[in-house]
């Protein structure tokens, strides 16, 4: 496939490297595209989803369970959770104090980094970076514990369930949502670049990004026409973990990379060996 420039984010510098697709929320499209390039690829970015702060019935019975020592564990499934959880709280450094006499939990290392940041003390990650693998990672400590999770209101109800089935008393609040951004010129240049056959690899990094994705195809028209194209033999389509890659197959999209571990970055790396970049 040839590679073609349609996004002025896209890197100039030569025209022989394969070109990427990534449809990153705005807060991250541009240290996403970064990556691509230095990965080796030329980047086409528009976001297909967007990250909203939002304010459930449950979280001041969060914040008040943290600062009353009455929680045991805090999970937080993302740097999204940490930081619409700090956004919210009357006293951010009462807060972060009570949560570090508490096990704090982050599920992935972007998430750890965002706490300490912070100067939250994270207590504890999981191996595998995913609501499936904290669930066997601590089930055995849970029984009896008071448990909360500050996540999105898109978070996998697999993680209350295996906690409560291991004896916790769980609640979650949901800090932020994820929607859909307004359609775009962008999004439609992005979608008919893959129809045009000037893109050689499609990243999706969650459920939501793929439902969104599309649903514009289908506006446009063109939805069964785009799944073709990605199921082409040239054409590589990453997923970051299986929920996400069980979204595609679901959709009749054949996945060509999972990622296991669950990072951007890491996702990348498996689509640059894909391609045999050789690149430090």
């Amino acid at each position: 496939m040839s590679s073609t420039n349609t996004n002025t984010n896209t890197n100039t510098s030569s025209n022989t490297r394969p070109t990427i697709a990534i449809m990153r929320p705005a807060r991250y499209e541009q240290d996403s595209v970064q990556i691509c390039q230095q990965a080796g690829f030329e980047v086409i970015s528009a976001p297909m989803i967007e990250i909203l702060g939002k304010k459930d019935e449950h979280f001041d019975g969060f914040v008040s369970r943290v600062l009353g020592g009455k929680s045991d564990i805090v999970i937080f499934t993302s740097a999204n959770g940490i930081d619409h959880t700090l956004d919210k709280v009357p006293d951010r450094d009462v807060f972060i104090k009570a949560l570090n006499r508490l096990t704090t939990i982050a599920i992935g290392p972007k998430t750890k980094e965002a706490a300490e940041e912070q100067g939250i003390e994270i207590s504890f990650m999981p191996e595998s970076y995913s609501s499936k693998g904290l669930v066997e990672a601590i089930r055995h400590k849970g029984k009896g514990k008071v448990v909360d999770i500050a996540r999105s209101s898109h978070g996998a109800h697999l993680l209350i369930d295996g906690l409560k089935a291991a004896g916790a008393e769980v609640f979650e609040t949901k800090v932020y949502e994820i929607a859909r951004p307004a359609r775009s010129s962008a999004q439609e240049e992005l979608i008919q670049a893959i129809l045009d056959g000037t893109v050689d690899a499609v990243v999706f990094t969650s459920s939501m990004m793929i439902r969104n994705f599309l649903d514009l195809a289908s506006q446009m028209g063109v939805r069964d026409t785009v799944i073709q194209v990605l199921n082409g033999k040239d054409m590589v389509v990453a997923a970051i973990g299986h929920p996400t890659a069980n979204t595609l197959n679901m959709y009749k999209i054949q996945v060509t990379i999972v990622s296991g571990e669950y990072t951007f970055k890491a996702l990348i790396h498996e689509v640059r060996k894909e391609f045999g970049i050789d690149h430090d």
